[in-house]
């Protein structure tokens, strides 16, 4: 039995299911639309207000190289809280927390080669993409 090192938040885009480490994530809101950033680059939907927090809302599906039309109306938000500001994923769903395994299985996504992506997870007959957005988010202006 693998000894579990942290907890993840599940989440839903298209037909797949992805989990994020729960360290970071501040909290999950139901999608409100963010105010639009003139200038922003490619991926950011804008800025959300969060309690007094101004939160860089970017697209799930550009950060990891979906095509937006095989996903139903993205609905949730998840915030994550980095050194360097707030920061919110817009995702289909969230739909669980999980226990992360300490070791995880990093084969068979050669097809998708992106730097959020750190491997793979099996759990309950269902396979979850392990992803990890504080790198990415981190390095943005």
């Amino acid at each position: 039995m693998e000894q579990v090192v942290e907890k993840g938040i599940c989440f839903r885009l298209g037909s797949e299911r992805y989990v994020h480490p729960i360290s970071t994530v501040k909290e999950v809101l139901s999608y409100q639309s963010p105010a639009p950033v003139p200038g922003a680059r490619e991926g950011v939907e804008g800025m959300i207000d969060v309690r007094g927090n101004m939160v860089t809302v970017l697209y799930g599906t550009h950060l990891l190289n979906l095509d937006p039309a095989e996903c139903e109306e993205e609905g949730h938000i998840i915030v994550l809280d980095l050194p360097t500001g707030y920061f919110g994923i817009r995702v289909e769903a969230v739909e669980r927390v999980m226990d992360l395994p300490e070791n995880n299985d990093t084969h068979g996504l050669e097809y998708r080669d992106h730097d959020c992506i750190q491997g793979t997870i099996q759990h309950d007959n269902e396979l979850y993409i392990l992803v990890e957005f504080n790198d990415y988010c981190s390095g943005l202006d």
